[in-house]
């Protein structure tokens, strides 16, 4: 089990995402998504990381697997993760919720890694700019009561005026709540592991239940049990979502010698940030 120490949380914060929360933006180019095999330590990892999906999906019955599995997680490597996980799951378009305020539902929220982030910089927003009398309720739903579960336990919001609540849901077999019941929605890490079919119910539902806008991360690589999408934008498209911001990133600073994340719990991957808005 990995579990990260001090030093590891320091070379996080070294990536600079503090200062920028978009550098992933800024250090990418279609160059550096080839030569990144030239890393040795990058491909070594690559061939694990495929090794181990491989492993993953034989046998195992997702739609049991996804409601069931039992997944714990302690607040250190949470919040690892969290940092970890910011250099590709940007605030893209979060400027637009913070501004609006309202509701916003995280479709698979997880652990409630992301509702927490939103809700860090929502206030810090709000803090900067003098704002009051504007509320912010988030809800989470993820198909794993296990992983509400720690998102319970974990997420906190130092703001009343930012609130939160998580439950389990499957979305694709509908919500049950009213259309438009939800201003934005975030889908972080779902639509990349949904075959066509589940993918197309996911797209209708969220676009049913948000009626202003969504952001999306996705990874955007070939792997087992995955289903990259260049074209993700059209089938939101059909609901009524125009995609008004998009950028493809690697899942880690480059480096053309070693592997940037102090854990190695990725390779260097490609990933996608999309933001969509409703415009009908």
């Amino acid at each position: 089990m990995w579990y990260p120490e001090d030093k590891d949380f320091d070379a996080l914060a070294a990536w600079g995402l503090a200062a920028n929360p978009f550098a992933a933006v800024d250090d990418f180019s279609a160059m550096k998504a080839e030569l990144r095999w030239l890393n040795p330590e990058n491909r070594k990892i690559y061939v694990d990381y495929v090794k181990r999906r491989i492993e993953y999906i034989a046998g195992k019955n997702f739609d049991s697997y996804y409601k069931t599995a039992r997944k714990p997680i302690d607040r250190r490597r949470w919040e690892f993760l969290m940092q970890r996980k910011a250099w590709f799951i940007m605030p893209l378009g979060w400027d637009r919720i913070a501004d609006a305020g309202g509701t916003v539902i995280d479709l698979g929220c997880g652990d409630g890694d992301t509702v927490q982030r939103l809700i860090d910089f929502t206030n810090a927003r709000w803090k900067a700019q003098g704002v009051t009398g504007r509320t912010l309720h988030i809800v989470g739903i993820d198909l794993n009561q296990s992983r509400v579960d720690n998102a319970l336990e974990l997420v906190k919001s130092a703001n009343p005026a930012i609130t939160f609540e998580f439950s389990q849901g499957d979305l694709v077999g509908g919500l049950g709540v009213a259309d438009g019941a939800y201003d934005f929605g975030l889908i972080t890490g779902v639509l990349e592991i949904l075959e066509d079919e589940l993918y197309a119910k996911f797209v209708a539902e969220s676009c049913r239940v948000v009626k202003k806008g969504i952001y999306i991360e996705d990874l955007f690589e070939e792997f087992p049990g995955g289903y990259p999408r260049d074209n993700l934008h059209e089938e939101f498209a059909k609901h009524g979502y125009a995609q008004k911001l998009r950028h493809v990133v690697l899942s880690e600073p480059f480096d053309v010698e070693k592997v940037r994340d102090p854990m190695k719990l990725w390779p260097m991957l490609l990933d996608q940030n999309v933001w969509l808005e409703r415009t009908a």
